[in-house]
């Protein structure tokens, strides 16, 4: 990768419309680390700020109005003349605006109407719009009606030649039935090979006349699949010319294009990376000399119907943008570890030959990661003999139950088990407040239907998806509303996808509230993700009977 230094300076006269100071009292000690952006918890100071940027646009009706669909706003921690300030950022651009007051501005405005997008965006439209206007012409849909009664048509007609055909046929074995004189079965095979010549010569008329109306159709269509390929063409290259105008920096004062970045690890960058709240944040704060002490990014606005959105609650950044993109920009920067979970030893509850139950502690993974973290299944070995095999899985911030098979043969059983939705789990949590107070009362019972899918630009976080999303159904029984707003709930769910009660839990057409702790679905600040493995029902693979283990 290429890298070189740069001056910082290029925004300071900007400074005093985007810098803001602090207006709340917040004893707590500023941070001395930064945080993970990818898995943290908001700092006092980021809550503080997030607030005051909630203020800053309610208090405009244009900006309420502009951000009220729903926008990703991201808030950096930083110091200027010895004073604690932050600075505010938005995802992609408003209301077709990437420069509001009292945000940074983009790291490279791709708004600017004389600008190269802007000239080459209004061409590609043109070229959309030409593509619209032949694919709803007169002349194409004459061509393509001729062409559809054609073959309508055509069917029609050696369908019937077919008949008579057939008709004449079945009369011929009549009279060969009848009559066995030579001359006659001569005239019946002359006039055998006189209709199949006759079919053969419809047959190929009608290919001819189609032939013809396709070549039509496709004189047509031709210009159509030349302007596809030349605004194919035209917007790959200005998806690169846009990626190799990015130039961001890091701690360290590297500079590489977001191409050069994307490049390193093998792959294209998605279209719209940089222009998240996250890198626009980091990228004004190293050009201005300002050192990044922490950052937040929370939604305000209206939740999406898919992904989990909600007014005010924080989320990590994107990974598909900004993986690689935040990981080249933090380097220089000491970056806290956010440990999220309990540290607790697992405990072996039950264990026979065909297999094992056993406690996994909050933030142990179930199965080997990337990570090197040890896993739940690595435990396991050190301490049996025998196979460890998987047959499923908690999330690595649920505690609870979970079970191993010890042979191969109950390995295949619990599986299908599972497959067939057999096994009855039993979850306990405990759900954030929201903030327009508590949608559930205590003792409410109810079911949850909302399919799921991989959010593929979150992951690893999960999407209510309606058209190709899994079946996934929840059912629940509030147990108490806590004086907080927090909730107790127990969970069965009746699927088992993948995030399934922490999708089911915040998605606004679920429960409107996030799981305590959740860091990816916008649950409260808490020690740990609230969400524990009670206990599982199954039938053994070697009895068969009916075993419930629970902790």
């Amino acid at each position: 990768m290429r890298s070189e230094r740069h001056l910082p300076g290029i925004y300071l006269q900007q400074h005093q419309a985007v810098i803001h100071y602090f207006t709340e009292d917040l004893p707590t000690g500023m941070p001395e680390r930064f945080n993970d952006p990818f898995r943290y918890k908001p700092h006092p100071y980021i809550r503080s700020a997030a607030r005051s940027v909630i203020r800053m646009i309610s208090s405009s009706g244009m900006l309420s109005k502009a951000f009220s669909e729903g926008k990703m706003i991201g808030v950096l921690l930083t110091e200027h003349d010895g004073r604690p300030c932050y600075l505010a950022a938005f995802s992609g651009n408003v209301g077709g605006c990437s420069t509001i007051d009292g945000f940074v501005p983009p790291i490279f405005d791709l708004m600017d109407p004389e600008g190269r997008f802007k000239k080459e965006e209004s061409a590609i439209i043109l070229i959309n719009k030409r593509i619209e206007e032949i694919e709803g012409s007169s002349e194409l849909h004459k061509a393509e009606s001729a062409l559809r009664l054609m073959h309508e048509q055509m069917e029609t007609d050696i369908a019937g030649m077919k008949e008579r055909i057939k008709s004449a046929k079945e009369e011929r074995e009549r009279i060969r039935t009848s009559n066995p004189d030579c001359k006659v079965s001569e005239r019946l095979i002359r006039e055998s090979q006189f209709e199949k010549a006759q079919l053969k010569r419809l047959k190929d008329g009608w290919r001819a006349k189609i032939n013809t109306a396709e070549a039509a159709r496709a004189s047509i269509l031709l210009e159509v699949e030349n302007l596809k390929k030349k605004r194919a063409r035209m917007s790959d290259e200005l998806q690169d010319w846009i990626f190799r105008q990015y130039r961001v920096h890091n701690a360290l004062g590297e500079c590489a294009t977001i191409s050069d970045i994307f490049a390193e690890t093998g792959s294209v960058p998605p279209g719209g990376t940089g222009e998240c709240a996250a890198p626009k944040l980091l990228e004004y704060a190293y050009r201005n000399g300002l050192k990044p002490i922490a950052m937040g990014e929370f939604w305000y606005g209206e939740s999406p119907g898919t992904a989990v959105r909600s007014h005010g609650h924080f989320y990590p950044s994107c990974t598909s943008k900004c993986g690689p993109l935040l990981r080249f920009m933090t380097k220089g920067l000491d970056i806290e570890t956010a440990d999220h979970g309990d540290c607790s030893e697992p405990e072996i509850l039950y264990t026979d030959s065909h297999l094992t139950a056993v406690r996994k502690p909050s933030g142990m993974p179930s199965v080997p990661g990337l990570d090197n973290r040890l896993s739940l299944q690595e435990w396991l070995t050190e301490h049996l003999e025998g196979d460890i095999l998987p047959v499923h899985r908690l999330d690595m911030d649920t505690s609870g139950i979970i079970l191993f098979a010890r042979t191969h043969e109950a390995a295949v059983d619990l599986r299908k088990q599972f497959e067939e939705h057999s096994i009855r789990k039993t979850y306990l949590a405990r759900l954030s407040p929201s903030d327009q107070g508590a949608r559930l009362l205590s003792g409410a019972t109810g079911t949850i239907d909302l399919p799921l899918g991989p959010d593929y630009d979150e992951r690893p976080r999960q999407k209510v998806d309606r058209t190709q999303g899994k079946h996934a159904v929840t059912e629940y029984e509030v147990t108490e509303v806590n004086p907080d707003g927090s909730i107790d709930i127990i969970f069965h769910p009746l699927t088992g996808r993948t995030h399934q009660l922490r999708v089911h839990s915040a998605h606004k057409d679920g429960l409107g509230h996030p799981i305590s702790g959740d860091l990816l679905y916008g649950g409260a600040p808490a020690s740990r993700l609230a969400l524990h493995s009670h206990s599982i029902s199954f039938r053994h693979p070697e009895s068969g009977d009916e075993v419930t283990l629970s902790c």
